[in-house]
């Protein structure tokens, strides 16, 4: 890798398509879309976007199709400078796309075709994606897309290479199992191996409260830090702006509340706009903190 390269994943890596919606639909309806957009997005793809923005060496490490998904994805990578050595193309495969409705107060839900992404295997995470991870500082994965058993292998490389592992649970443990990812057993298994986790509503552990903020744990000391207040305009990607300013912060050193602080402001920005990469450079966070944290702002 020519670049230093301090943050690498595996995981979700996809193209969002979005239709803007007045309201979310029941069954047997239909419904105008106001208009569509398209972005890049993916959860592990999108941590690792929003610690590139605020300014540190990542790459994304994984598979994707020879088709125009696969080249927006590229491209939009290439636009934040991230490293693109740990990508993977397949010829006659489809990269991972999905769709996603959002409303008129920034709610949504969304429809996931893994495709090619998925299907990353165990000998492809040794002989392909683990030199990567060993160089890096930080190693971010999750459980969304993925099967569990090569997401389990590149966490143990990482660990075994003193790297440290965020995990982000994105999804419920239920709906995990149900989706033929791994068993129940091999979820906990895999998260023996996270030093740093964000599990989804329900090591430092991260627990996203939406408008009431975070919390942050460690084995010495536990913080809560309120969100920001912002207009909502879509929190697809909210979450992993959170995830990338978290790692981006704990590379720095900073304690648990400037470290919560710094991520809920990362996630608070990108609401303000569309689409899962509508994130902020290290400059517009910091900014942001300054006008929107009196008491917070002295630390930045």
């Amino acid at each position: 890798m020519a670049m230093n390269i301090d943050v690498v994943g595996i995981g979700s890596c996809a193209v969002d398509y979005f239709a803007i919606v007045p309201r979310l639909l029941g069954p047997e309806e239909k419904i105008n879309a106001t208009r569509m957009e398209i972005h890049a997005g993916g959860v592990t793809a999108n941590n690792l976007t929003q610690v590139a923005r605020l300014g540190a060496g990542t790459g994304w490490l994984g598979l994707i199709g020879d088709d125009e998904n696969g080249r927006l994805i590229r491209k939009a990578f290439a636009d934040d400078a991230m490293d693109l050595s740990g990508i993977e193309i397949v010829k006659g495969e489809y990269s991972s796309l999905t769709w996603i409705p959002v409303d008129a107060a920034g709610e949504r839900c969304i429809y996931m075709f893994p495709n090619v992404t998925g299907k990353i295997s165990v000998h492809q995470v040794d002989a392909r994606f683990a030199p990567h991870i060993r160089k890096a500082k930080h190693f971010h994965t999750e459980a969304s897309q993925l099967p569990i058993a090569p997401v389990k292998q590149a966490m143990r490389v990482a660990k075994d290479a003193n790297v440290r592992v965020f995990f982000d649970l994105d999804v419920s443990p239920g709906f995990f199992c149900q989706s033929g990812l791994g068993t129940q057993e091999e979820l906990v298994a895999a998260l023996k191996f996270a030093d740093v986790l964000k599990p989804c509503k329900a090591a430092v552990c991260a627990v996203t409260l939406g408008a009431d903020g975070c919390i942050i744990s460690s084995r010495e000391k536990t913080v809560h830090v309120p969100a920001f207040k912002v207009t909502v305009v879509d929190t697809t990607g909210a979450g992993d702006a959170f995830m990338g300013g978290l790692s981006y912060a704990l590379l720095q050193g900073w304690d648990l509340a400037r470290v919560g602080l710094f991520a809920n402001a990362c996630a608070a920005l990108c609401c303000t706009k569309v689409g899962a990469r509508a994130m902020s450079k290290l400059g517009e966070v910091v900014a942001f903190i300054k006008s929107h944290s009196p008491a917070g702002a002295p630390a930045f």
